[in-house]
């Protein structure tokens, strides 16, 4: 019988940069239409590429509103960085599109890394090691106003003094997904982590943060496989589609569970990916 923790899902980025509310209202609802099981926008302030003076929607706002416009696919920001908001304001937001999209949000959350766009808009950008232990600190409170009536709680940079957070979320809790790979970050997803969201340069690279993940969980007593695995492929992927299903093979022997592409400029260059290649997928790795 196969595990439901490895089951394979696809998903969709649709970054804001350079794209009008229109174009990312249509991605959605296509990957809404073509069973994609998540579809993600990301949380910066300015476009990740040249020109930087073009187009870029807000993230969690947006989301709001995609919640509405879709049906069933999941929704998250990949990733929200902590130092953007405070995080009991965030978790608010977030939960918010929770509610919005009856029970479809996803609290996908990191510790920050874009210094240039903290320094253009005034957000303090403390060293990486400040910023972890930030975030550290953001998980715990996300954890207590979603379970407790009252919330108090007394960190180095994040404080609760009996706080009422109402509604919870529809969801028992909402799933964290984690972006990280750095040594410290692998030990706080071990602990927290619904999944885990990891980009990288070639599969000797995942194997060994893999490695320190399992060797994390197993300090804590933790099953790794609790811990859903993402990574994102470029649009130009689906170009070959033998290259293709070779890659998407290979990354599932590597442990990755969930599959997500980068958005084309025109959806429609994703049909055949989304109408018939994922559907052989899903059959084929099902036998």
């Amino acid at each position: 019988m196969s595990d439901s923790r490895t089951t394979t899902r696809f998903g969709l980025r649709s970054s804001q940069h350079h794209r009008t509310w229109a174009q990312i209202r249509e991605n959605f609802l296509a990957a809404d239409a073509w069973g994609f099981e998540s579809a993600w926008v990301f949380d910066h302030m300015i476009p990740l590429y040249d020109p930087r003076t073009g187009p870029n929607l807000e993230g969690w706002t947006l989301l709001a509103a995609l919640a509405e416009a879709t049906k069933r696919v999941q929704l998250g920001t990949m990733v929200t960085g902590i130092t953007y908001r405070n995080p009991a304001l965030l978790l608010k937001e977030a939960v918010t599109v929770d509610h919005v999209s009856n029970g479809r949000a996803l609290l996908g959350v990191g510790a920050a890394w874009f210094g240039g766009e903290h320094e253009m808009f005034g957000f303090e950008f403390p060293s990486d090691g400040v910023r972890v232990s930030m975030f550290a600190e953001a998980l715990d409170i996300f954890a207590l106003l979603q379970s407790q009536e009252r919330s108090t709680y007394s960190g180095k940079y994040y404080q609760l003094k009996d706080a009422i957070f109402e509604p919870k979320p529809i969801q028992p809790r909402l799933p964290v997904v984690i972006g990280g790979s750095g040594d410290r970050m692998l030990r706080i997803i071990a602990r927290h982590a619904d999944q885990w969201d990891n980009n990288f340069s070639d599969d000797a690279e995942y194997r060994a943060r893999l490695a320190k993940l399992e060797a994390a969980c197993a300090r804590i007593g933790r099953d790794p496989l609790d811990i859903r695995r993402s990574t994102t492929l470029p649009a130009t992927a689906l170009k070959d589609e033998s290259a293709l299903r070779a890659r998407l093979d290979e990354l599932r022997g590597l442990g990755i569970t969930d599959f997500l592409f980068h958005a084309p400029d025109d959806i429609d260059d994703m049909r055949d990916l989304a109408e018939r290649i994922i559907p052989e997928l899903r059959q084929a790795w099902a036998e």
